[in-house]
């Protein structure tokens, strides 16, 4: 779910300014439709709610472009609700552009980092079709946020075999990790944060643990 702010009374304000933009979109019985796609949309106190298809890059992409065209209709900027992030106009509109071909423009654009108890763990990896990913950040939560930013971009670009309890990651700086997966526990299934991949979980280890 994205939700989009914007200066439209009504829908029929906002399908008027959608069809000014000239960008091949309508909004048609409460679904914004476009070239091969579509989604459902909600009009609430100025909010401008889409609620897309989510688990898949193509996904993703889809809703990038939807979003991209509400805010090129005078839309302010997009939360996604589904990772608790937002994003100013520019911002999205720069990713939804390069989106195509940088498979980091989806990982911006969904995928927020959080730290909390002593974890830093990833939320939204879901909205791509992917698991999301947490470790303890027992030296310094910038190093942990970067090893879980290396680890998920690569896990989007690459989709590598990963293997429970068997796979390990190199941070590159002496300390391997082993990989585990769960079941996302951090939320209730009926949370826009759960996460029904579930979650990786990367434990410092020595190659012999390994």
């Amino acid at each position: 779910m994205l939700g989009i702010p914007g200066p439209w009374a009504d829908t029929v304000e906002l399908g008027r300014a959608i069809a000014a933009s000239n960008d091949g979109y309508h909004l048609h019985e409460g679904q914004l439709v476009g070239p091969g796609i579509s989604a459902q949309l909600e009009l609430i106190e100025s909010c401008t709610y889409l609620i897309c298809p989510g688990g898949s890059l193509d996904a993703g992409r889809n809703a990038m472009a939807l979003a991209a065209v509400i805010l090129r209709a005078g839309g302010y900027a997009v939360r996604v609700e589904s990772a608790g992030l937002s994003h100013s106009a520019k911002n999205w509109l720069a990713q939804a552009e390069r989106s195509e071909t940088h498979v980091g423009a989806l990982y911006i654009g969904y995928v927020a980092l959080i730290n909390r108890q002593g974890q830093v763990y990833s939320c939204g990896m879901h909205n791509l079709g992917f698991p999301d990913a947490t470790v303890a950040s027992t030296t310094s939560v910038r190093v942990a946020g970067e090893l879980l930013r290396g680890f998920l971009m690569s896990v989007i670009h690459d989709q590598p075999l990963l293997v429970s309890a068997k796979s390990t990651l190199d941070d590159g700086a002496g300390t391997f990790y082993l990989l585990t997966h769960e079941a996302c526990a951090l939320c209730e299934p009926d949370d826009p944060f759960f996460n029904p991949f579930g979650v990786w979980r990367l434990t410092p280890v020595s190659l012999s643990d390994s």
